[in-house]
């Protein structure tokens, strides 16, 4: 059973050309986020009716998609989500760090699955994960941006997230899953000499060329996905999504924000999957 690509978006990149690329992917799992936190980083808002019928635009496309919280008031936040309920929404709700207990209770009464946000970047974020995965118990839970390798293999969440993926195009290292997630950490500079027989194995096994990255234009974020790194990276994020859930039962989710993400997570999901594709050494094709 092919394991579904599982891709987050959030409402300010679902542009129409992301929508347009992400109705065209096979076996997909997708999530959308109301982008509250991104827009009150850049000092703006998202209109809860706007959000609201976007959503209703989309018709059956979200596999599931999370209430429009507002960031530091949880009281906005918990009438943003009885109005959603209201107007006949099904949304994911959020817990945030620093609300009382009570309210993941009174999430729960009215859906399957509470998502616990404020991990993000925060100090002491660990510690506050096993303190509300005891309130959670084995009910369904999804980690916003918190995908701790041993947090999950311990509490096998239903869900969470990461777009750490793409901190490899930005720093110009890379952590390469391997088999039942053995990981590898390499960079630009290891490639100045003969690199070891297990990373040679790796790159056989994701069939590209190791000899690529002794070249350093291919460690650049090219913006298209053409480049042996941003290969790489595709085909690792895409390799954790499967075994993460195949070992664990984890939803693991990638966060993307374009077409050529989208694009190229989708071409390496292909290649796990042994589907070819006409010209498949190209995410274009």
């Amino acid at each position: 059973m092919t394991t579904p690509l599982n891709l987050l978006v959030a409402f300010p990149y679902m542009k129409p050309d992301v929508v347009e690329q992400i109705r065209k992917l096979r076996h997909a799992r997708i999530l959308v986020d109301s982008g509250a936190f991104t827009a009150w980083k850049a000092g703006k808002s998202v209109d809860l009716d706007e959000y609201c019928r976007f959503i209703e635009a989309l018709g059956d496309l979200p596999w599931r998609y999370f209430m429009l919280d507002v960031v530091g008031d949880p009281a906005a936040t918990m009438k943003n989500y009885e109005i959603m309920l209201n107007r006949g929404f099904n949304p994911i709700p959020i817990f945030t760090r620093g609300e009382d207990p009570s309210v993941l209770e009174d999430y729960y009464k009215t859906s399957d699955v509470v998502g616990v946000g404020g991990l993000v970047g925060t100090r002491g974020n660990r510690g506050f994960v096993k303190g509300i995965m005891e309130k959670v118990g084995k009910r369904k839970v999804h980690w916003l941006g918190f995908s701790s390798r041993p947090f999950i293999q311990y509490y096998k969440p239903y869900m969470c997230d990461s777009s750490s993926w793409v901190s490899s195009l930005r720093y110009g290292s890379l952590t390469i899953v391997g088999p039942r997630l053995s990981e590898v950490r390499v960079k630009r500079t290891d490639f100045d000499k003969i690199p070891s027989k297990e990373v040679f194995d790796l790159f056989r096994w994701y069939e590209e060329d190791i000899r690529k990255m002794t070249i350093r234009k291919e460690w650049s974020n090219s913006g298209v996905g053409d480049l042996c790194l941003e290969k790489i990276a595709a085909k690792s994020a895409v390799r954790r999504v499967i075994d993460i859930e195949s070992i664990y039962g984890t939803k693991f989710f990638l966060a993307v924000v374009c077409v050529w993400q989208v694009r190229l997570m989708s071409w390496g999901h292909d290649f796990w999957n042994g589907i070819k594709r006409d010209h498949a050494s190209s995410p274009h094709a």
